[in-house]
């Protein structure tokens, strides 16, 4: 009996420590199932949250239209973020399910022991936050300036223009509402958490710092300042050493009963008290039955006696060049000269083409269309009763291939010009090698122009009928009584004499021509075939000869 209690006790105890194993075994397997299970969802959520890293994005509108996405790679976010993320899970969270299911039983029961899971949303470090991108493609966009409100002042108006808003942006406000947009920004284990920054949702544009409200100026006090500094000068004849000439000026003070201000900005003039102002002024520089001034070539500037003029200020002119002046409320200077009239009252100039003959140096210049086409020596009328005539004529006729015949000559020339009845002219004169200087005193023509051929050529080809013809000098000798006297020999004697050579004259030396041809505005010609070249000059002159000097 007690050998069979025994057994008993003993398969009771087996079964208890079989009963027991086999609970401790549940136990443990059903804890191991629910740790790989919590680390199953750990590794998911993050694998998750890396996942959305790429995910997160920052939309950027205008008005409404979209100007980009940006991911936290484009934002200099992403590392980051994926070490924050990585932060938030241990190396045992971040191990594969089947990576982890491997290792020691105590190394899985620990894990279990911890805090199980991460932060449920991450997010960057925003002071990392690159935004090059998004500016670059904000500032892609076309736009305008701001533009300040001002007031200008155009044919005597004074506008006020009104400021332009313009969009050009306003980094800095941009740049703020990007950052605040970006902290928005995370990852979570249910995915990605983006965020939108509408541009005007802050002050995002440059704004003009001049406005209508805020112009310090108005219309009004721009013109009163002006008028307080105004000052215009007139300098009448300024560089005429034979009129009356000086300086005239309309001070602030005067100006100020001569110029208002409507209210539309409009500068008036009172155009009576200005006007009766230059009529006094006027007055003062006329000069009435003057000798013609003339600009010579040699000479320079000055007086024909034989030519009168009426110099007179041309008031209208002068009312214009103040008015113009005053419309822009500047102080400035204006030119006046009298200006040459004749008797009829018609203004008098000899134009921008002419020939002058100067006496005194023995040189004709052509002027043709106001540049220098001939300069050369000359040899005029002799001095014993031959001189030729002073006075303003002008050309009327030419011919090619003339003779001239006087009482004791007969000679022969290519180029023939008209210039005092058919007596007087100019023309060539091969008979003579030398020309200028004294020649002319005992060795004169008989009254014309002698002149070299090459310069007779382009006077005959390129002057045309009704040129002005001005010849001047003293047509007389003399003995030099200032100046810088110049021997010369006279050519028919061989004695010597002297001209008077004035101060700063062009001087060509005796025999000599100076031809001078401007290239862009003389056209070269060809000579024109001469008559009779191909056979002897005529004998029979009786009827072909020109009675002329």
């Amino acid at each position: 009996m007690k050998k069979h209690r025994a057994l008993w006790v003993i398969i009771i105890v087996i079964v208890v420590l079989a009963a027991a194993a086999a609970g401790v075994w549940f136990w443990l397997q059903s804890r191991l199932d629910e740790t790989q299970q919590a680390h199953q969802a750990v590794y998911a959520k993050y694998q998750a949250m890396t996942a959305a890293a790429d995910q997160v994005t920052l939309t950027v509108t205008e008005d409404g239209s979209a100007i980009g996405s940006y991911d936290m790679q484009a934002l200099g976010l992403r590392d980051d973020l994926l070490q924050k993320v990585n932060a938030q899970f241990s190396e045992l969270d971040r191990m594969p399910d089947a990576q982890f299911a491997a290792l020691p039983l105590q190394d899985r029961l620990d894990w279990a022991k911890r805090d199980l899971g991460a932060t449920d949303r991450v997010t960057p470090d925003l002071g990392q936050l690159e935004l090059s991108a998004v500016l670059a493609d904000l500032q892609s966009v076309k736009r305008t300036a701001p533009e300040d409100a001002y007031i200008d002042l155009v044919d005597g108006v004074y506008t006020v223009h009104e400021e332009v808003a313009g969009d050009e942006l306003n980094v800095a406000a941009v740049q703020e509402g990007l950052q605040t947009a970006a902290a928005g920004l995370a990852v979570t284990p249910s995915g990605a958490q983006n965020a939108t920054f509408e541009l005007t949702s802050v002050d995002c544009y440059e704004t003009p710092a001049i406005t209508t409200a805020t112009l310090r100026d108005t219309p009004d006090s721009l013109f009163r300042t002006a008028l307080a500094e105004l000052e215009v000068k007139v300098d009448f004849n300024k560089d005429s050493a034979f009129l009356p000439h000086g300086e005239e000026t309309l001070t602030s003070h005067d100006l100020a009963s001569i110029l208002d201000l409507e209210a539309d900005g409009t500068i008036t003039i009172d155009e009576k008290v200005l006007a009766e102002t230059i009529s006094k002024w006027a007055t003062k520089y006329n000069q009435y039955d003057a000798p013609f001034i003339f600009d010579s070539w040699v000479k320079g500037v000055i007086q024909i006696d034989f030519v009168t003029c009426n110099y007179l200020i041309d008031a209208q002119s002068v009312m214009e060049q103040i008015r113009a002046q005053l419309l822009t409320m500047e102080s400035g200077e204006i030119d006046a000269d009298a200006v040459c009239y004749d008797t009829d009252g018609k203004p008098f100039s000899l134009g921008d083409s002419y020939i002058e003959v100067d006496f005194d140096n023995q040189q004709m210049t052509f002027i043709k269309d106001g540049r220098l086409v001939v300069n050369t020596n000359i040899v005029t009328g002799a001095l014993n009763g031959h001189q030729t005539p002073t006075g303003l004529y002008e050309t009327h006729g030419k011919e090619h291939d003339v003779w001239l015949k006087g009482d004791d000559y007969l000679v022969f020339v290519k180029y023939w010009v008209s210039v005092v009845g058919d007596i007087i002219g100019l023309h060539d004169a091969s008979w003579r090698s030398n020309f200028g200087a004294s020649f002319y005193v005992y060795g004169g023509s008989h009254g014309c122009v002698n002149t070299p051929e090459e310069a007779m050529a382009l006077i005959w080809n390129l002057a045309e009928d009704g040129t002005p013809v001005l010849m001047h000098g003293a047509n007389e000798w003399y003995e030099p009584a200032n100046g810088n006297p110049r021997e010369t020999k006279d050519p028919a004697r061989g004695t010597t004499s002297k001209v008077t050579v004035p101060n700063g004259t062009r001087v060509l030396e005796p025999g000599s021509s100076r031809i001078e041809i401007q290239p862009d505005d003389v056209v070269p010609f060809a000579l024109p075939k001469e008559a009779g070249q191909d056979e002897d000059p005529p004998t029979n002159t009786t009827d072909t000869a020109k009675p002329v000097s």
